[in-house]
């Protein structure tokens, strides 16, 4: 019992801790809360904290930690999603739909190849991985969740898909920052940008400019976990609490109406659909600290999924697994940037959707501030939270077809 209060408490107290450190220390909102919550996670099953060799407790840990993904996801995805204000891309449309859409086709075509090319080859829950990558590029972590829910992979092919994700992208990140964005103005059509859309009233019109400065203001509220339980913050983010579950329950409640093998399906998706409906009401979507709380839970989520990690029972195509994710990567930037050629899309433009869909909206704040170019962050920020809103769906969906 004391192994399990213990456990219980390091899944609950370290994503706090780490949300505490993020907002205090700027090493930690460099490289995000979600790396080190895959280490602790790690260092739990190489120590056996997480494990027992009695029989007893080991089938209570496991009784606790699929109980804590099966809360952490229902109730983080709905958090994340209704702070997302869909209708500030009302003025650039056009820019964000072909920015956005580009980006889609890229990451679906290059799934595809790549399942193909090592469909045979002996890589583990192929199929899987696949759609895990689906919902890598369409939106971070949240939709990778939501997915593992889903699609119900390994935990070993879960976390090696993840591990192998970030090596890789990490390097791209990287490249982007340290000036790589300079190499694609030259490659894409680049319009040097105004002094200041944020600051410049004169740069765009009233409307134009305010919107900026909301996307700025958003852009640099993401993973912000300061004062969060300041009074205003606790009554907002406990209501939003609230409605999570209330989604929740309605979506698995809605699911009954489907065969067994396809309710955890019919939950994500409906959660999904009542989350984004629900982020259209201005009253919700303002709720503060929701998109926090949701990490919250994605941290829990992360932690418990690390700590289920096993090196014994990884099989021999783990070479393989990294070789599918890096071709992904590979296929999935080449095609996007070819189609932002052809589509003539702003060099700026593209570096920012591409960050957005890659590495989620919270990176795009980074990527634009390198660029030094503050005003993109608004078709940044639209296109992540799309992905945010359709990657379930295309994940799903994908899996479904070549299942």
């Amino acid at each position: 019992m004391g192994q399990t209060i213990g456990l219980l408490a390091v899944y609950l107290g370290v994503p706090a801790l780490l949300m505490f450190l993020q907002a205090r220390l700027p090493v930690f909102r460099k490289i995000g809360a979600i790396v080190p919550a895959y280490a602790v996670g790690i260092l739990l099953s190489v120590t056996g904290l997480s494990h027992s060799a009695d029989p007893g407790t080991a089938r209570v840990l496991l009784r606790m930690q699929s109980c804590l993904q099966n809360i952490c996801v229902p109730l983080g995805i709905p958090l994340l999603l209704f702070s997302a204000d869909f209708k500030q891309w009302r003025r650039r449309w056009k820019q964000v739909a072909v920015a956005f859409v580009i980006g889609i086709v890229a990451v679906m075509a290059a799934v595809t190849a790549a399942y193909y090319m090592f469909r045979g080859q002996a890589v583990p829950e192929l199929e899987k991985a696949a759609g895990l990558m689906i919902g890598f590029y369409t939106g971070g972590t949240p939709n990778v969740a939501s997915l593992k829910m889903a699609l119900r992979p390994s935990a070993e092919t879960f976390l090696l898909v993840n591990s192998f994700e970030i090596v890789i992208t990490f390097f791209l990140l990287a490249f982007l920052i340290l000036g790589g964005y300079k190499l694609l103005r030259r490659w894409l059509p680049y319009e040097r940008p105004a002094a200041d859309v944020v600051g410049d009233a004169g740069a765009a019109d009233g409307t134009e400019a305010a919107a900026s400065r909301r996307a700025l203001a958003r852009a640099g509220s993401m993973e912000d976990y300061r004062f969060m339980f300041r009074k205003p913050m606790l009554t907002g983010w406990l209501t939003a609490l609230g409605l999570a579950v209330l989604t929740a329950g309605c979506a698995s409640a809605f699911s009954l109406l489907f065969p067994a093998d396809y309710r955890v399906v019919a939950v994500v998706l409906g959660i999904t659909t009542l989350s984004i409906a629900a982020s259209f009401v201005g009253r919700i979507r303002r709720l503060p600290k929701s998109f926090e709380l949701g990490m919250y839970f994605i941290l829990v989520f992360s932690i418990v999924i690390a700590s289920d990690f096993s090196m014994a029972r990884i099989s021999p195509g783990t070479e393989s697994l990294f070789y599918f994710i890096a071709t992904v990567l590979g296929l999935s930037l080449v095609s996007h940037f070819l189609l932002a050629k052809l589509c003539r899309v702003e060099a700026d433009t593209f570096t920012i959707s591409m960050t957005a869909l890659i590495f989620s909206p919270p990176f795009v704040p980074t990527v634009a501030g390198a660029m030094g170019n503050r005003g993109c962050m608004l078709t940044g920020i639209v296109v992540g939270l799309l992905g945010y809103a359709l990657g379930n769906y295309l994940g799903i969906g994908w899996y479904m077809l070549v299942h």
